[in-house]
């Protein structure tokens, strides 16, 4: 389905709308530098069924059947989804639920960013495999995968979830990335105003950034209920390599989260 949020259109899949009917709170999914709303898999409506509450999944603007970038990324670019778009696409689909996010990668720290200037609807975020800060190893990570450029099977593949767009996807977001300096990327003072609730979750094997990620969040953000997994021979997606353990501890940290309330 399509919406226009600020003259743009946004894709979005709803999972369980009679949920969303009944006033249940809305898991909302936040997806990778890469990603689209396929890509995700079967995991969102996992992660519906687990929780019981319905889901909405979209697609940030660049990406899959949304409408496309014009131009290079600004470096607030990630601020400007967690603190304009976001909130604009929950006002133009009228949802009053309160909300859970759910972000990986990218989506995990605009999921961060949104955090900390939270909405009121904002009950926690799941944060998956985010980066709030340059390290070496998510630079080689990121040059890396841009090697995908010069891969006609990967590109085919790609440009099935992006209207053909894979090549110039890539290539904007690998070259914001590697031209990125550590000012820009320094988000302590958006960490330290967080107060939402967290679960913060990665992989060992991470090639786009190592535990300091995660562990960093949950030194500076003020939040009272912070819970950090790492988990073991895992890599970049833990929702795909590790499901029935990330369905597990999503379902134990909203468990929480209703506790305390």
């Amino acid at each position: 389905m399509i919406t226009k949020v600020l003259g743009k259109n946004i894709n979005y899949q709803l999972i369980e709308q009679q949920w969303i009917d009944e006033g249940r709170d809305l898991i909302v999914f936040l997806h990778e530098g890469l990603g689209s709303i396929p890509q995700w898999k079967n995991f969102p409506k996992s992660l519906s069924e687990r929780l019981q509450l319905p889901a909405l999944v979209y697609e940030r603007v660049g990406y899959g059947q949304s409408d496309p970038w014009m131009g290079p990324l600004g470096t607030k670019f990630l601020h400007f989804e967690g603190l304009i778009m976001l909130p604009e696409l929950l006002k133009a689909l009228g949802f009053k639920n309160s909300i859970l996010i759910f972000g990986h990668s990218d989506g995990g720290t605009i999921g961060l960013i949104q955090s900390s200037e939270a909405m009121p609807e904002l009950l926690g975020a799941i944060i998956e495999a985010p980066h709030i800060m340059l390290e070496q190893h998510s630079l080689a990570g990121i040059a890396k995968a841009r090697t995908m450029l010069n891969n006609p099977e990967i590109l085919k593949v790609l440009d099935r979830y992006h209207q053909g767009r894979a090549a110039n996807l890539i290539d904007t977001w690998s070259s914001h990335w590697l031209k990125a300096n550590t000012k820009d990327w320094d988000a302590t003072q958006e960490l330290r105003k967080i107060k939402t609730p967290l679960l913060l979750i990665q992989g060992d094997n991470d090639e786009f950034g190592t535990y300091e990620q995660i562990d960093r969040i949950a030194r500076e953000a003020q939040s009272t209920l912070i819970e950090v997994a790492k988990l073991k021979d895992c890599g970049h997606i833990p929702h795909l390599q590790q499901t029935e353990k990330v369905l597990e501890l999503c379902e134990a940290f909203v468990q929480q989260i209703k506790n305390q309330y």
